[in-house]
């Protein structure tokens, strides 16, 4: 009879209870250095502490990957509860190195315990936040109904192939902070109300997709690309992403139920991944397009 764990780190966004929820998820902490002092994200603070570390820190923080190590004691934890299967999600392998410690740590287990008989699956989530924690925790219940290892994969699979995001800094200040764009180019996008729309999904991992002048054109435009682009057969989940709470992502929210017929399936913070290089002050809709990204 298959057992199957799922392991995926902190820059899921999982929220809290889900780890209480089910037994077979583990979220590994990423750790996160402020001035000088090492810290672990959804231990040292909550999603809110964070981004008022964020505003008050004059040197931004920076992440780490979780070292093979960590993914090895997590394996062979799982290991002695019987698991037979184990999948591994990590964020996207081309912002973070989280899967190469993932694969390596298969090597480790495999020599401590050469006989074992676990099947490992570590599949690129190729995305951030809750674009692949809320299919994980699907995943979890599926495995808890009794669904197979293999239509789990192809699920995961299929839902990294097609899903897509998109997020918008209301503030130039933290992109400018962790170097992603020239004091200048910030300057000059504060100057006149440039609000950049970001893709965080497929090959990039990044890409700035359009610009729109001012707050108030944030919600349209990030609207018309899920209203292009999602899935319409069916009640296809589509997910909002905020940081600090802001009346923008109600309106966006409000907006896209209204378009669908039936509400997104939450309402989620966003972690460090993407805090430390956009801000805490964001707007950003998750959802499923009915054509491959492009995603593999």
């Amino acid at each position: 009879m298959e057992k199957i764990k799922f392991i995926t780190d902190s820059a899921s966004d999982i929220p809290y209870q889900y780890e209480k929820i089910y037994q077979n998820l583990s979220v590994l902490q990423i750790p996160i250095a402020i001035n000088g002092k090492e810290c672990f994200e959804r231990k040292s603070f909550s999603p809110d502490e964070f981004y008022d570390l964020l505003e008050s820190e004059a040197q931004i923080p920076s992440t780490s990957q979780i070292p093979s190590a960590t993914f090895c004691d997590e394996y062979i934890k799982a290991f002695n509860e019987g698991y037979t299967h184990i999948i591994i999600l990590p964020i996207h392998s081309e912002a973070s190195g989280m899967i190469t410690s993932a694969q390596m740590a298969v090597e480790q287990f495999n020599e401590q315990y050469p006989d074992n008989n676990i099947k490992f699956e570590i599949i690129d989530s190729q995305t951030f936040t809750m674009a692949y924690g809320y299919p994980l925790i699907k995943c979890c219940e599926m495995a808890r109904q009794g669904t197979s290892f293999e239509m789990i994969v192809s699920y995961l699979k299929d839902w990294i192939s097609r899903v897509q995001v998109y997020f918008c800094p209301f503030t130039l200040k933290y992109a400018k902070k962790s170097g992603r764009i020239s004091c200048t180019a910030a300057f000059v996008g504060e100057l006149i109300g440039i609000r950049p729309i970001i893709s965080a999904f497929g090959h990039g991992p990044t890409a700035i997709v359009s610009k729109v002048r001012g707050n108030n054109a944030v919600v349209p435009a990030l609207f018309d690309l899920f209203a292009q682009n999602r899935e319409k057969q069916g009640q296809t989940p589509y997910m909002i992403l905020v940081g600090k709470d802001n009346e923008y992502v109600t309106e966006l929210a409000k907006k896209a139920e209204k378009h669908v017929g039936y509400p997104p399936v939450g309402i989620y913070k966003i972690g460090a991944s993407i805090a430390i290089n956009a801000g805490p002050d964001i707007a950003g809709i998750a959802f499923l397009s009915k054509k491959s990204t492009g995603n593999k």
